[in-house]
């Protein structure tokens, strides 16, 4: 199950106080382009769209993603 977007590790993912290898590559790419989008546009809008958008991929994919849900939020 994919935590809710008010988990703190979404935040430590996208500022990059978490570092985190993807199994999987869509997901390295898609937090690539969006923690690039926060370091351009550091702000708290940026960052709760960057989580949305990180939160409904992820339950888009989550039986993908299920080995990195697990490692990144147990």
């Amino acid at each position: 199950m994919v935590p809710a977007k008010t988990h703190p590790k979404w935040v430590a993912l996208l500022q990059g106080h978490l570092d985190y290898k993807f199994s999987n590559a869509a997901a390295s790419m898609l937090l690539f382009r969006l923690k690039g989008d926060f370091r351009r546009d550091p702000t708290h809008t940026t960052l709760l769209r960057a989580v949305e958008e990180m939160h409904a991929f992820f339950c888009k994919y989550q039986r993908i993603l299920a080995p990195d849900i697990a490692a990144i939020f147990n």
